[in-house]
């Protein structure tokens, strides 16, 4: 399912996450863009739902990926934040 991390190659973090399903559908997207991937998740597969609080989700990829890896996972510096008020159309 997913395309591990080799053994020898150095590993950096691009990403933490404050829940399981973020960290997961973060790796999504790097399964479609063929960047090999390793999730650090540490809350008993699911069940203990609160040690997340303590022990995030974490993302890592090989060192060489990295660059690659943040441009997958971000918005882009130019895309503005969702606005809160409705747009005149949808009023």
């Amino acid at each position: 399912m997913n395309k591990a991390v080799d053994d020898e190659a150095h590993e950096v973090i691009v990403a933490r996450f404050r829940y399981r399903h973020e960290a997961e559908l973060a790796a999504g997207f790097l399964i479609d863009a063929g960047i090999p991937y390793r999730l650090q998740i540490d809350d008993a597969g699911g069940v203990d739902f609160g040690a997340t609080f303590t022990r995030p989700p974490i993302l890592w990829v090989r060192e060489e990926d990295a660059a690659e890896a943040r441009e997958v996972l971000s918005l882009g510096e130019d895309d503005a934040s969702p606005s809160d008020e409705p747009d005149e159309e949808t009023r």
